[in-house]
């Protein structure tokens, strides 16, 4: 592509920036499946807009040849896309995840002579997910007398491992932290009172700040992790959920996607999706409905 002169009007200069971003969007959905969309590429557009179109081509070249897993591409979709979620998002589901899914989880694994029940999150952001998944399944446990509710938190003889993955290094940072704050919209946004206690104020820290109690943070860890590649992370869980992400997804990528979900499942595992996904290949699963839940479960015979 031939860059407009410094002496060119705005209008060239927004149409050279325009045509940079719907580039690199591309990019993105190779790399990441997200689906370019315009409210993205008027994000980028202004992004872009505070860089000199020479440099800028030859920082497009350098992103774009960049492999999904270099610093360089890593730090650019990180200032793209926008990592925001809280804790229990949607109660019905969690109440369903606990009442249902997790005891029979919890059931299959007793029954194999098994004390181990793993997790994964997958797309979790900054955390509120996978430990939000913690936390129901220690009280899952509890429900269960598989665990002892305490003045120091749940203690149980099972281990609780639960992975949280994200594309983005920076939010999977923040996740490790366990800390959150902020009013109004902010991640507590819609917490239950019975989940309060789970969270413990900060001394010293800015009003309103938290962090996930110990018993909920040594179940989890994190790790930064790519939908798109061939593999999951791991296989063998118990549950998979990957919820509010494969929205973001084109057709293509969120096949590719549930592929890898699927796969890291251990026989007769749950997947668990967002309200308006469906499993790319629903003869696999069996769906179980809760109320205004829904999760799906690995056909033995898969």
């Amino acid at each position: 592509m031939t860059v407009p002169p410094h002496s060119a009007d705005d209008g060239a200069i927004a149409a050279a920036i325009t045509v940079f971003a719907r580039r690199l969007l591309d990019d993105v959905r190779r790399k990441s499946g997200i689906r370019h969309d315009r409210p993205l590429e008027r994000k980028l557009c202004r992004i872009l807009a505070s860089m000199p179109l020479p440099a800028l081509e030859q920082w497009v070249a350098v992103v774009e040849a960049a492999p999904p897993d270099s610093p360089a591409w890593l730090s650019f979709i990180e200032n793209l896309t926008i990592h925001e979620t809280y804790f229990f998002r949607d109660i019905p589901h969690h109440a369903h995840l606990r009442a249902t899914v997790l005891p029979a989880s919890i059931a299959a694994r007793r029954a194999r002579g098994e004390r181990t029940l793993r997790l994964w999150s997958a797309g979790c952001a900054t955390g509120e997910e996978a430990y939000s998944l913690a936390i129901v399944a220690l009280e899952a446990l509890a429900d269960l007398g598989e665990a002892e509710r305490t003045g120091h938190g749940i203690v149980t003889g099972w281990t609780l491992d639960v992975l949280g993955t994200d594309l983005s290094r920076l939010a999977v940072a923040q996740a490790k932290n366990a800390c959150y704050g902020g009013e109004g919209l902010g991640p507590f946004r819609d917490l239950p009172p019975d989940y309060a206690g789970w969270f413990v104020p900060l001394e010293g820290a800015e009003a309103g700040t938290r962090r996930v109690r110990a018993d909920a943070r040594r179940a989890v860890r994190f790790r930064q992790h790519n939908l798109m590649l061939p593999e999951p992370p791991e296989t063998g869980f118990d549950l998979v959920s990957c919820r509010n992400v494969l929205i973001y997804f084109d057709d293509d990528a969120r096949q590719a996607a549930q592929r890898q979900l699927a796969a890291a499942l251990g026989p007769g595992g749950w997947l668990v999706l967002g309200t308006t996904d469906k499993p790319a290949a629903p003869q696999r699963f069996e769906k179980h409905r809760g109320e205004r839940a829904l999760a799906y479960r690995l056909a033995e015979a898969a």
